[in-house]
């Protein structure tokens, strides 16, 4: 079994739009990653029943802060979203450094990815298939993040709205 511990970067060709970079579901479905040697910074948003409230003006202005930090990678990306609760959402943005005024984390672990493609409102019948497949493999869901890899915008331009479910798997967990 391969760990993948390098997150996919993207080419120039990639870069359609002056905002998000194409998606390759290939380098993420079916895979192990591991994060452990990347930075990243901690944000938040609010939500109203697990639909964001304020997720645009969070991201606009984490990126901002991060770009004036000049802490981007300028060959990939990766914000990995969790649901603390029905009204709160922890966002973890791939950093080379500190950022003033956030804390600095680590996302420790090998994760379980699985792309699916659609629009967000399938996204619990999604969790439900990704729990059931883990449960199939004698796992069970605990830890898990979500990838949007495209703003909506972007999302209409290229035809494709994936978003990528991480889960938390030990050390002994097989493809």
């Amino acid at each position: 079994m391969i760990i993948m511990t390098e997150i996919p970067s993207f080419s120039n060709e990639d870069k359609v739009t002056d905002c998000c970079p194409i998606f390759h579901p290939e380098k993420w479905d079916k895979m192990i990653y591991d994060f452990s040697a990347y930075s990243f910074i901690k944000a938040q948003s609010k939500s109203f029943m697990y639909v964001p409230v304020n997720l645009d003006k969070v991201m606009t202005k984490v990126q901002k802060d991060i770009d004036e930090a000049k802490t981007a990678y300028s060959d990939r990306y990766l914000i990995l979203s969790q649901d603390i609760s029905a009204f709160k959402c922890d966002h973890y943005f791939l950093v080379k450094g500190p950022v003033p005024q956030y804390p600095s984390q680590k996302v420790e672990g090998r994760y379980y990815c699985r792309v699916q493609d659609g629009d967000f409102k399938n996204i619990s019948t999604w969790m439900k298939d990704f729990d059931e497949e883990l449960r199939q493999k004698g796992r069970s869901l605990n830890e898990v993040f979500l990838f949007y890899t495209t703003c909506p915008k972007c999302a209409k331009v290229y035809g494709h709205n994936y978003v990528v479910l991480l889960a938390k798997v030990d050390n002994d967990f097989e493809l």
